[in-house]
């Protein structure tokens, strides 16, 4: 098909950001799999409401991909068709995306909340009683240097705390038990024994135990994620808006080409089945003329009755 230039233009326009928008998908799917199965990120997923979203982001991740991958073949096909079922699905994403963004801005201090609280009954109630439980606790304390819900005395008031141990400190009074994952130095053989009244060896904590608890550590970063979900959705919002108007006008580009070259055909058509038509009534109306010219001509030869004049040789006309 022949494009005009703003045909043109909207094509390779809308062809950019479908381009982009192929990108994005999978770029999320990519994000959504690590937050899922990273184990920095397992604290997300304390509860089952937020394991099911880190599967609803892999969906929407691997969707976008298969819209993207028709919004370009769809633009390069010319395919009306394909652009119409691009322009759906990024309507579909674009509230999806949109009623996400509004119920995290809507809901992010209460997961907050959810967060801390999920941490503090994990040290308190269930560590050393549930293994998958230790795991997940374990790799939080490890990868994000932190300890307990707000620092490592949170400990003190654990069950696996308050384990009956040995007193090996001279007037070092009563202990508590720490995870060996709070301790800077997992390799040492006493971090895990902490004094009451003197810490661990009496040493400066600092630089035996991690100091800042789990909670408000995740909290904060949930804020900073929280910004970077808002500021990453508008950006991905504007891009399909983009990409939606461009495919859009360019599918009824299309539309409107096609539906011009389907009257200029019918025109056509109309004229090459009226041409016979024109010939044959000009043809009998010639022939009847011709026939009535005939009759006139032999009607007035019969009414002169000419006789034929015999013209002697050496007769004179006078």
């Amino acid at each position: 098909m022949q494009l005009s230039s703003n045909q043109r233009f909207l094509k390779y326009g809308a062809l950019l950001f479908n381009f982009i928008v192929l990108i994005v998908g999978p770029t999320l799917l990519a994000l959504s799999l690590r937050v899922l199965f990273d184990p920095e990120f397992t604290h997300l997923f304390f509860q089952d409401g937020n394991y099911y979203a880190g599967h609803i982001l892999v969906a929407i991740g691997a969707l976008m991909t298969v819209a993207g991958i028709l919004g370009c073949i769809g633009t390069l096909a010319e395919n009306s068709c394909l652009l119409w079922m691009f322009f759906a699905s990024m309507a579909v994403f674009l509230i999806a995306e949109i009623t996400g963004g509004v119920l995290i801005y809507q809901q992010q201090n209460e997961l907050q909340n959810d967060v801390h609280n999920a941490i503090r009954v994990s040290v308190e109630r269930h560590y050393g009683n549930d293994v998958t439980n230790n795991f997940k606790l374990d790799v939080i304390q490890e990868g994000w240097k932190c300890c307990g819900t707000t620092g490592y005395k949170s400990w003190s008031r654990s069950e696996y705390g308050k384990r009956p141990m040995s007193r090996d400190f001279i007037d070092a009074g009563a202990t508590y038990t720490v995870p060996k994952s709070c301790c800077i130095d997992q390799s040492s053989s006493d971090c895990e024994r902490v004094s009451f009244s003197e810490g661990v060896r009496g040493e400066d904590q600092s630089k035996v135990l991690f100091q800042e608890g789990c909670g408000k550590k995740l909290v904060e970063a949930i804020g900073t994620y929280a910004r970077y979900t808002f500021v990453t959705i508008t950006i991905v919002a504007i891009i399909q808006i983009v990409a939606m108007i461009l495919t859009a006008l360019f599918a009824v580009a299309l539309r409107r080409g096609d539906a011009s070259r389907f009257t200029s055909r019918q025109g056509l058509n109309s004229s090459y089945a009226s041409a016979p038509m024109l010939s044959n009534a000009e043809s009998t109306e010639t022939k009847r003329h011709f026939n009535v010219s005939s009759s006139s001509v032999n009607a007035s030869r019969s009414s002169l009755n000419l006789e034929p004049v015999i013209v002697s040789k050496g007769s004179s006309l006078v």
